[in-house]
């Protein structure tokens, strides 16, 4: 696959080395004149005024793209070629980063969909550049012509040679549609995988309102059912009564919620045991994801998907990362032994039991137990230190402490967003252009 395209990533050293090229690069949003308050569409982009932009949206992109394409097979200079492919990259991926953050993000159903149609859209039109001769061959002009400066040219020449080849363009042309074909079966089984968990997360009911603590009753939904109770006018008739509960939606954050906030173990069972095996419907799934995954490996000429994925990356092999993962196991195990029979022996305390063992839905539970009686901390009390403005901050710090660059908040113009809570940050370097997301 086409780095710049799967990675979805501004290319920094593209722009450090064509800079006269390059206007602007956007990142998820585009940039909007603070000074203009007339309305534009969601994230910046006028298409998406409303749901049915993004068709308008992918189209233009795959026209544009397209032009470029054309442009490229002309065979321009070396770093023209490479110029061209970064504005492809920019382009296609402004409808994949809009797409999918609109899709993960936004409340409207109708958006939504539309997000979705164009993803998928999208991702057809990838599936169609990361098997494009024209640049494919143009990759190699750029490589084999000596004309690239610097190291970091080169190497962006190189990287995007080895992300075709690894796409199977090198292959003859019944194997690169079969190559195609189980790409875009791999894209549409993820997303299906995903789309499962959000469609059926799973629930637990329940009864009475009490066994839930109430510092997580606000994410849950409460229900009720009827019960028999004693009638006050006779002691010897009966009438319905309405119990409160709640019900669990076995979510990921929801989940270890309950699982690290609740006393009651049956409680903790329940929703662990819910949560780890819904929804049923990614059994198969995952079937069909792992015969995808390995026939396509075997077609590149790998024993299995982990050597394939393995190749050229730091580790180089699946051998290498089993044997890195068993060097830290082994460094860590006498640590992690030790604070298992901590906490163990915290339950069986609490319990009263010698015999008691920990379960999978204790651990989260009896670690938060552990940490606030060693080191006398109230969750709620650390909680109220980490307010969304105190931790933009902290990572505010944190951004110009790693990598030099200053992370604002900027204003949106109407339009923008769905919200006026929502935020937008960008991304200031030196030496580098302006990132807004």
């Amino acid at each position: 696959m086409w780095n710049f395209i799967k990675n979805r990533e501004p290319n920094i050293h593209m722009k450090r080395l064509f800079e006269p090229f390059l206007s602007y690069r956007h990142f998820r949003t585009r940039a909007v004149d603070r000074q203009n308050t007339s309305s534009t569409g969601l994230y910046g982009f006028d298409h998406l005024k409303s749901p049915k932009g993004f068709q308008r949206f992918v189209d233009e992109a795959i026209e544009r793209s397209s032009e470029l394409i054309d442009y490229i097979s002309g065979m321009p200079s070396s770093a023209e070629i490479i110029r061209a492919m970064d504005e492809i990259s920019d382009t296609v991926c402004s409808v994949v980063d809009s797409a999918e953050l609109c899709r993960q993000t936004h409340p409207a159903r109708g958006f939504v969909e539309e997000a979705i149609k164009a993803s998928m859209k999208i991702n057809v039109y990838l599936h169609f550049l990361n098997t494009n001769h024209t640049l494919y061959n143009a990759v190699k002009k750029a490589e084999q012509d000596g004309h690239l400066l610097t190291e970091e040219a080169r190497r962006a020449a190189l990287h995007l040679r080895i992300d075709f080849e690894k796409g199977g363009i090198h292959l003859p042309s019944g194997k690169l549609d079969r190559v195609n074909q189980l790409n875009m079966d791999a894209h549409k089984l993820c997303r299906e995988y995903g789309e499962n968990i959000i469609n059926d997360p799973g629930y637990v009911d329940i009864f009475p309102a009490s066994r839930i603590p109430r510092q997580i009753q606000h994410l849950l939904k409460p229900i009720y059912r009827l019960t028999s109770g004693v009638s006050k006018e006779s002691l010897g008739s009966y009438e319905d009564e309405q119990e409160k509960g709640f019900r669990i939606i076995t979510e990921p954050r929801t989940l270890f919620s309950v699982l690290q906030l609740t006393p009651d173990e049956q409680v903790r069972k329940m929703a662990y045991l819910k949560g780890s095996s819904i929804p049923h419907a990614n059994h198969e799934v995952l079937d069909k994801l792992i015969n995808s995954r390995h026939e396509l490996a075997q077609i590149m000429g790998c024993k299995s998907y982990a050597e394939f994925v393995m190749q050229l990356n730091m580790a180089s092999s699946p051998e290498v990362v089993v044997s890195f993962l068993q060097e830290m196991s082994n460094m860590v195990k006498e640590k992690a032994d030790e604070e298992f029979n901590t906490i163990r022996n915290l339950k069986r305390d609490l319990c009263g039991q010698r015999c008691v063992d920990l379960e999978p839905w204790d651990e989260a539970y009896y670690t938060t137990m552990m940490k606030s009686s060693a080191y006398n901390l109230d969750s709620a009390v650390v909680a109220s230190y980490f307010s969304l403005p105190q931790c933009i901050e902290g990572l505010k710090l944190l951004v110009k402490s790693l990598f030099g660059a200053s992370f604002d908040s900027v204003p949106m113009a109407p339009g923008e967003s769905w919200h006026p809570d929502v935020l937008k940050m960008c991304i200031h370097h030196p030496e580098e252009v302006c990132v807004c997301m």
